[in-house]
């Protein structure tokens, strides 16, 4: 009865935007980390820590951004 509907190519090219700065994240926090922190396994995993929850607000943003409905009456 009901067909399944494509996603929407703008959907498509947001996750591929996310999937490009988390790469990008990653590469550049892990490079940072380790010229900072080389040698001290503590410092690292603190710093490796911090970095794995400061993605998350960017992501969410994101997130909301690429599932967010355009309800009827609301602009």
């Amino acid at each position: 009865m009901s067909e399944k509907s494509s996603p929407k190519f703008s959907k498509l090219l947001w996750l591929l935007l996310m999937i490009a700065a988390m790469t990008i994240y990653i590469l550049v926090i892990s490079r940072l980390i380790n010229a900072f922190f080389s040698g001290h396994i503590i410092l690292e995993l603190i710093g490796y820590l911090i970095a794995g929850i400061i993605w998350i607000f960017p992501a969410k943003s994101i997130m909301y951004k690429i599932n967010r409905t355009n309800a009827p009456g609301k602009e």
